[in-house]
């Protein structure tokens, strides 16, 4: 007998719930790309930055299996972000738009008093067609597509050719915080979807689960700050999170030695899975860069936005 909709419960998830919420996640990348791209540590490391008792939400079926899973997160002074998970079993019951009604209630409220319009990004995957559907009934439209990129060192990785003047050094904890924000926001202000953080904010979640120091790397000219690198290690291969270097000094092999570096970093780990997500119309071309020292698309990951009326 096909189950019903009105029989299935929701509540806010416990940390005791995060490996079933993991397995849940992975069942849907299962689906779409064929393989799982998250992994326990990424759960966690999301949670550092979300108050899951008030932000996140769980559905179970009535034999308390866990089904389905969404959440908002607060990532600017402007800017809210969401996904919503629905188990392969479960679709076309109701559960991601009930799911998708709760993030958007409890974002209305995290936006009450902020000043500015607020906008709520959803990630869907590119080939769920029934996930874009409802949210573009739900006043959502399409803005970006980024493309999920990897690869998998075959030896160890050449030497990164630095340009003249260039140095590499990895993040040292209480003395490059300031540095390392201020080349962020610098380096990300005019890309997609920026929002103005607050520093101090913003290094704690990144010092969240996996984080490792010697995997953030701050990039010199002389006694100048001009690039960075932040990447940890995951279950799955090493996820670079963020790269950016200054505008004056792109185009100069900068980036590229920095990823040659990190790969290095992480073959040395033993460690041969390198992975990321590119903006496939970054403004600055980010995309070749990563095809020029052997990544390749692996899958895509659709960004709808929905401005919030208060």
């Amino acid at each position: 007998m096909e189950k019903e909709v009105q029989k299935f419960s929701i509540k806010h998830p416990t940390v005791e719930d995060a490996q079933s919420i993991t397995d849940l996640v992975s069942l849907c990348d299962i689906e779409e790309i064929g393989e799982p791209d998250i992994t326990l540590s990424d759960v966690l490391d999301m949670w550092n930055s979300i108050q899951i008792e008030t932000d996140a939400w769980i559905v179970l079926s009535t034999t308390n299996e866990i089904i389905g899973y969404g959440f908002v997160e607060i990532t600017g002074a402007n800017r809210m972000d969401t996904c919503v998970f629905v188990h392969p079993q479960y679709k076309n019951q109701g559960i991601g738009s009930v799911l998708l009604k709760k993030v958007e209630e409890r974002a209305k409220v995290l936006a009450k008093g902020k000043d500015g319009g607020q906008k709520l990004m959803n990630q869907i995957p590119f080939t769920n067609t029934a996930a874009r559907d409802l949210v573009e009934n739900r006043g959502y439209r399409f803005s970006r597509l980024y493309e999920r990129m990897k690869i998998e060192l075959e030896g160890q990785p050449i030497q990164p050719l630095l340009p003249e003047g260039i140095t590499l050094q990895s993040f040292q904890a209480n003395y490059d915080e300031n540095t390392l924000f201020s080349l962020y926001d610098e380096t990300f202000r005019d890309a997609w979807g920026y929002s103005k953080k607050d520093s101090s904010t913003w290094i704690s979640q990144k010092q969240g689960e996996g984080y490792d120091p010697s995997l953030w790397i701050i990039a010199w000219k002389d006694s100048k700050p001009v690039g960075f690198l932040m990447s940890r290690m995951q279950d799955d291969g090493l996820f670079i999170d963020l790269l950016g270097v200054k505008s004056d000094y792109r185009k100069h092999g900068i980036g590229k030695a920095m990823l040659l570096h990190i790969f290095g970093l992480a073959y040395q780990r033993k460690q041969k899975t390198i992975l990321l997500f590119v903006d496939t119309d970054s403004l600055t071309n980010a995309n070749r860069l990563y095809q020029n020292v052997g990544m390749f698309p692996h899958s895509q990951t659709a960004i709808y936005m929905k401005e919030l009326t208060i």
